[in-house]
């Protein structure tokens, strides 16, 4: 028996409400446990096992711009106005974070503009063979100074690029190795501007985005030994916040009952909230990223296994695992061991694979500073924990959901 006297009255009242509110998860019966830890005691409470609506071993795909089903709140995410296929990759290597050579640096950036597009209309024009000589005059009439290409060998003298690939070097140092490919005829005759075979562009141009030709790509795993804390796991936007974790503290409080169960999700009081926010830090993942997503249904918490797409603005604690998803205003947990096998409920994305599904393990230590990866530019942003005050800037507005 709990002795009242030591939690006093209205800690009493609130216990029997954290009491009632998990038994609301049990009630909901079977296939899916977790471990629910209340912020800085990752010890508290057992196991409560409950049913999450989607079945064992599913995960459902979630893209970064889609709302998704069941939402606590309205959006807290700012639109970041950016393609999705241009936001800057994690390095490989965190030491790498201080070179330029990746996805949303200044020679990427230049490829997927006028000097890709003009690139690949003049290969259509040639029958898919661009000639050496061609590819440098381009080069000079569209980026001048801005940078330089290298690489074009013709050691057979037939006018072509013996490998099929260049080196492009913007002037700020950072580097791509381009392939002006073939258009994918079969996919453009079905209507498509991707091919869903390899995520690649129809229009069949690909370019690297770790630095000049011959520079060695490791497969993508996951973790990769990475954590939370890792530099580079997460972005962010050099213009401003890309969450507005005040909004989702106002959202939380005005509407009791949710606000009781989003804290119930987390272990904490619901009193706890504001402090919970705003200890937490908005980033951008930057990798398809696999947890356990809270619903909000009919007055009942309701869990799923998801896949965040990369892009997805979420707000993490100190240690580097997502707590909230910003467009749904979903709490999030750490996810459940993925089966050998898993079933995928939803379209996949350009890009997504299953083989490259990540998972953010916590840090060891609680993070002292979070270094992180301009989605623009690639460049390296130092964050120090916790979301900003009310003051803060936005990166953009908020994003709004059509329908």
């Amino acid at each position: 028996m709990y002795d009242q006297q030591r939690f006093g009255s209205d800690g009493f009242v609130r216990f029997t409400r954290m009491l009632a509110a998990l038994a609301l998860l049990v009630a909901l019966g079977g296939a899916l446990a977790l471990t629910l830890r209340a912020s800085g005691d990752p010890e508290i409470a057992g196991d409560i096992e409950f049913t999450s609506g989607y079945g064992p071993g599913t995960l459902l795909l979630e893209p970064a711009t889609a709302i998704g089903p069941d939402p606590f709140t309205s959006p807290v995410a700012v639109d970041l106005g950016i393609d999705q296929a241009l936001i800057a990759f994690p390095p490989l290597d965190p030491d790498s974070l201080k070179e330029p050579h990746r996805r949303g640096s200044r020679a990427d950036l230049l490829v997927a503009g006028e000097f890709g597009w003009e690139l690949v209309e003049r290969r259509d024009a040639k029958g898919g063979n661009l000639p050496v000589a061609e590819i440098r005059s381009l080069a000079a009439e569209i980026l001048g100074l801005d940078a330089t290409v290298s690489g074009l060998d013709d050691l057979n003298d037939d006018g072509l690029d013996d490998d099929g690939s260049f080196t492009l070097r913007a002037s700020d140092g950072s580097s791509v190795c381009v392939t002006p490919g073939n258009k994918r005829t079969l996919t453009l005759a079905h209507g498509l501007q991707i091919d869903p075979e390899d995520g690649a562009a129809a229009h069949g141009l690909t370019w690297s985005t770790d630095g000049p030709c011959g520079t060695s790509n490791l497969p993508s795993e996951v973790n990769l030994g990475r954590t939370g804390g890792t530099p580079g796991v997460f972005g962010a936007s050099l213009t401003g916040d890309v969450c507005d974790a005040g909004m989702l503290v106002s959202l939380l409080q005005s509407n009791p009952l949710v606000g009781d169960a989003w804290a119930t999700v987390h272990g904490i009081p619901a009193e706890d909230i504001a402090a919970f926010v705003t200890d937490l830090t908005p980033v951008v993942l930057l990798r398809d990223t696999v947890v356990t997503n809270f619903g909000w249904r009919n007055g009942k918490i309701v869990p799923r296994q998801s896949v965040l797409q990369r892009g997805t603005s979420v707000l993490v604690d100190r240690r580097g695992v997502p707590a909230a998803r910003c467009l749904s205003g979903s709490p999030l947990r750490p996810p459940q061991p993925l089966p050998a096998a898993p079933s995928f409920q939803g379209e996949g994305w350009a890009g997504f694979s299953r083989v490259s599904l990540d998972e953010v393990a916590p840090s060891g230590h609680e993070v002292s500073e979070f270094l992180l990866v301009d989605i623009g530019t690639g460049a390296p942003i130092r964050r120090a924990p916790g979301a900003p005050g009310a003051l803060a800037s936005l990166a953009g507005p908020i994003h709004i959901v059509a329908g």
